[in-house]
């Protein structure tokens, strides 16, 4: 089973099609943005050079839209190098992560440290998956050396406010542990990055947050990501052993032109808002289907018949491929992810399901 959604290439491989509706992956149904195909376009002689290792230019701009300092951001061929950089960086040898989550958080941890214990916090089923703060906080005395989490939660579309984060960073500080948060899909959230702690006047030495450019702008063929740290001892150990020029030159454009495009961002803005509602309540009405509600581009489904494996096959006969969520840890073989796009495709999905759920072998 695929760690991703996303994998449209193995689809068509052993599918033998060429053409296919993809909700697995959650990527920005606009597309990419007319302005970064105007600037790639005029500044093609950039492929002429290397880059600048230091990426000076690409961190001012991304530290300039977090308000926070140059020395504060990190970045890297997207949100994925961030995370195994990191564990290479702090070598945990105990570590928590709240789920469900992807896997992409253990496996990092496990290529640098094999013999990492790592356990799982696992979020309430019962409750939506709602983390209880307080719950959470009692675990730390259990000394552990991160804690890891995904902030809005990918796959259930939680979103975990900035006054909870700053509760769990502050009983971190307690224990000297590192909090790690997974930011990727933030700009998703209202309120966008004004949402998260990074705006929280703390102490945020144990903190380490990523991002990535992927979804919200509809690039994940250039791979883009950043973090932001504020502890000023880690840039040498990064330093050490980050590879150069990991961020390729049209990647650098991307990061310095996008988040000027306000037009972009505030259509974008305006059609989450509306849509992740829309899909919330139309799914709700199939009294097959348990909903869970979202806060970003994407929502987490429960299947009360079909098993997820053969929800997701029924639904690729159909042209559409989902994704089957019961890889992820803490989930099982009944719940499905879907994206959410524009809504002539939304509502197609939903009348697919419906189609698939009202005839399929229970």
């Amino acid at each position: 089973m695929d760690l991703h959604g996303g994998n449209v290439y193995k689809i068509f491989r052993e599918n033998k099609i060429k053409e296919v509706l993809d909700y697995s992956s959650n990527i920005n149904p606009f597309g990419v943005p007319e302005s970064l195909k105007k600037t790639i376009i005029e500044n093609m002689e950039v492929l002429e050079r290397y880059p600048d290792p230091e990426y000076y230019d690409l961190r001012k701009k991304f530290a300039e839209y977090n308000n926070v300092e140059l020395e504060n951001i990190l970045v890297g061929n997207g949100a994925t190098e961030l995370i195994f950089l990191y564990m290479k960086v702090i070598k945990p040898k105990k570590v928590l992560i709240l789920s469900p989550t992807f896997a992409e958080y253990e496996r990092g941890i496990k290529s640098v440290v094999p013999e990492c214990i790592v356990e799982y916090f696992d979020l309430d089923m019962e409750k939506d998956f709602t983390l209880d703060i307080e719950i959470l906080k009692k675990e730390l005395v259990k000394k552990y050396d991160m804690i890891v989490m995904c902030n809005p939660n990918n796959p259930t579309g939680k979103f975990i406010s900035k006054k909870e984060c700053k509760d769990l960073l502050l009983e971190c500080d307690k224990y000297e542990t590192k909090l790690f948060i997974d930011e990727a899909f933030i700009e998703f959230v209202s309120g966008g990055i004004k949402s998260s702690i990074v705006s929280e006047n703390v102490d945020k030495t144990n903190l380490f947050i990523i991002r990535a450019l992927t979804k919200f702008f509809a690039i994940p063929g250039l791979r883009l990501g950043y973090a932001l740290y504020f502890d000023k001892d880690l840039k040498e150990k990064i330093d050490e052993i980050k590879e150069p020029w990991s961020v390729n030159a049209f990647a650098e454009l991307a990061g310095k032109t996008l988040f000027e495009d306000k037009e972009y961002v505030g259509k974008t803005e305006k059609w989450i808002e509306e849509e992740k509602k829309y899909m919330y309540h139309e799914l709700n009405k199939i009294k097959e289907l348990k909903v869970y509600k979202t806060d970003t581009n994407f929502i987490l489904l429960k299947s009360l018949g079909l098993n997820a494996k053969i929800l997701r096959d029924k639904m690729l006969e159909r042209g559409i491929l989902i994704r089957d969520a019961s890889n992820f840890t803490y989930l099982d073989d009944r719940f499905v992810r879907l994206a959410i796009k524009d809504r002539k495709n939304n509502d197609l999905v939903i009348t697919k399901i419906k189609e698939v759920l009202n005839i399929g072998d229970k």
